[in-house]
């Protein structure tokens, strides 16, 4: 080490994108803590370190006194960290979730910078603190000694208990303002100590980075005999050899009921706005999130390269790739199974925004930044050799069916605008019964815990086709095509919950997945006859619809109150019923 290189002690580091950045400009990362092993092991492989799995928590000390085991840690320039951030996410319980566990990882991370920076001799410069933008509105702006249970070691240091060790100034920063090819806000905060301001450092770009500016530069993942060299997405100069690339030559591909639920949440969710699906390279990406969802509306989902329908029509990013997003280069390795690997990237501080923060801090030490061209990597590019590598340059088999749970529950929109949706149910949203026995056509209103809904009752479905009669001229024609697929004299309660449950290939044609996406096309192609016809439906919160919405209902209500039903509607164990 160069007598005047500044060292960093990474907190909470993780698969070590905090310490990257740093990294990156030049600094020197003597330690990273971490109790999750995984994170310890892919910290100390792309930072030559050793460091062993160690808990946050156990530097809050067992009483004001005691730092004895803060005093172990080396004497360093700068201490980043990361506090676990799930707490304080709003995705975790809708941002409710209990904060003090959180708090108290926090609590002992100030600790530990607290005795740093007023100790006698301190050679500490700078410390920054990363977390989720909601983390913000619980952290206190002024930690006392007393705060951070350092009230007798402030006393026998001459400082005064009540007195502030720390102030947490800071802002919200999106690492696409520095480069990073995804929208990622973190709440940043610390101080450069010579002034006892924010290092905030200032966008590097403009113009944000899109999907495409990353994934039409890579290799395609399923090159089965990829060769040649390629330059990184995020860093210009960095080439390496395709067989350097590690765990991006493999099949994420996805079933069909997992790709179309985050297709359906994603483009009908009855209260969230619209998304793209798949990925609309002509964005930036969405935030990687530490969990790899595929069925949800966080996904992640591309085209699949390889030429298939159905089963791997769509896939999710590889490693590689949620990596690149990240802002991770090709020569940085993950340990772990796809999921552990995933999770770790998914966790990360984007380096993008680490180098601008450290390099903010150079400017402020009177020192240099590095341009991207002269960030070294050389002593990385054999990295991948010590890793379980997930390539397998082949496509995989799908030949295990998901089948979902028995009584799954069911609700899907045919129809969505206007502030409602309409809906087929199997189960009654008023009670919550079992799910499966009964189906049911909802219309809902508004959104969150004040919104309103109907639940379509018989005569209302036959007041419907009546209204519908003598204002359609088409209606005859209309009811014709829609019998095609719903007037099965088979089709029951029973039939349309196995097939939900069981038809994984959407094959079935009594699978009410795929009569509802037949009745959306149906309703959306005649209900474009007549788009500003309104008509009155008395009896519901809503009584003014529009012809396509009502068109909608009578569709659904038809598969629910329709004269072809078999079963009888007595409900009973061992007699399963068909309408309400």
């Amino acid at each position: 080490m160069k007598k005047n290189t500044l060292t960093v002690i990474d907190f909470f580091s993780g698969a070590g994108g905090f310490s990257e950045g740093f990294r990156q400009q030049g600094f020197k990362i003597v330690k990273g803590i971490d109790r999750w092993e995984p994170a310890v092991k892919t910290h100390n492989l792309n930072h030559g370190l050793e460091d062993t799995v160690e808990n946050v928590l156990d530097y809050a000390g067992s009483n004001s006194s005691d730092v004895e085991r803060i005093e172990t840690l080396p004497d360093v320039d700068v201490i980043i960290g990361s506090p676990s951030c799930v707490t304080f996410s709003m995705s975790n319980k809708g941002g409710k979730a209990d904060k003090t566990e959180g708090l108290r990882l926090i609590e002992a991370y100030l600790r530990v910078i607290a005795v740093k920076k007023h100790k006698q001799g301190s050679r500490l410069k700078a410390w920054l603190m990363e977390n989720v933008p909601n983390s913000g509105n619980y952290v206190k702006h002024d930690y006392t000694f007393k705060d951070l249970n350092l009230e007798d070691w402030a006393s026998a240091n001459s400082l005064e208990a009540d007195s502030v060790a720390l102030t947490l100034n800071g802002t919200v920063l999106n690492a696409s303002d520095y480069g990073a090819p995804q929208n990622r806000s973190r709440f940043i905060c610390g101080e450069t100590i010579s002034d006892g301001k924010f290092p905030a450092p200032k966008p590097t770009t403009h113009i944000k980075p899109l999907l495409k500016d990353i994934r039409l530069k890579m290799p395609k993942p399923s090159d089965v005999r990829p060769k040649g060299s390629y330059e990184d997405p995020n860093y210009p100069g960095l080439i390496i050899e395709a067989k350097q690339i590690s765990d991006h030559f493999y099949d994420t591909g996805l079933y069909v009921t997992q790709w179309e639920q985050s297709k359906y949440l994603k483009t009908m969710h009855p209260f969230m706005g619209r998304m793209s699906f798949p990925e609309a390279d002509e964005n930036s990406s969405r935030t990687v999130t530490a969990t790899r969802s595929i069925s949800s509306r966080e996904s992640l989902i591309y085209k699949s390269e390889y030429d298939r329908t159905g089963h791997g029509e769509y896939r999710t990013p590889t490693i590689r790739e949620a990596a690149s997003l990240m802002g991770y280069p090709y020569t940085y390795q993950f340990f772990g199974s796809e999921g552990v690997k995933w999770k770790l990237i998914g966790n990360s501080v984007s380096p993008h925004l680490s180098s601008a923060l450290a390099s903010a801090m150079l400017v402020k030490e009177g020192r240099k930044p590095v341009a991207v061209k002269n960030i070294p990597f050389e002593e990385q590019k054999e990295l991948y050799l010590s890793v379980d590598n997930l390539n397998t340059f082949s496509p995989i088999k799908f030949d295990q069916r998901k089948l979902r749970k028995p009584g799954a529950k069911f609700r899907r929109s045919v129809y969505k605008g206007q502030n409602m949706t309409v809906d087929l149910l199997n189960y009654n949203p008023s009670t919550n019964d079992t799910a499966g026995i009964k189906w049911y056509v909802g219309t809902f209103y508004g959104t969150g815990s004040d919104h309103k809904y109907d639940v379509l009752k018989k005569g209302q479905y036959s007041k419907l086709a009546k209204v519908l009669g003598d204002n359609f001229d088409l209606f005859d024609e209309f009811r014709t095509e829609l019998e095609k697929f719903t007037g099965n004299t088979s089709m029951n309660a029973r039939t349309l919950q196995q097939a939900y449950e069981t038809d994984s290939d959407l094959a079935d044609k009594q699978n009410p997945l795929v009569i509802i996406e037949r009745i959306r096309q149906l309703t959306n192609k005649y209900g474009a006859l007549q788009p500003d016809l309104r008509l009155e439906l008395s009896g519901m919160h809503k009584q003014n619809f529009l012809f396509g919405q009502l068109l909608c209902l009578f569709s659904l209500g038809h598969i629910v109150y329709n004269n072809l039903v078999s079963e009888p509607r007595v409900v009973s164990e061992n007699s399963l019923a068909f309408g309400i």
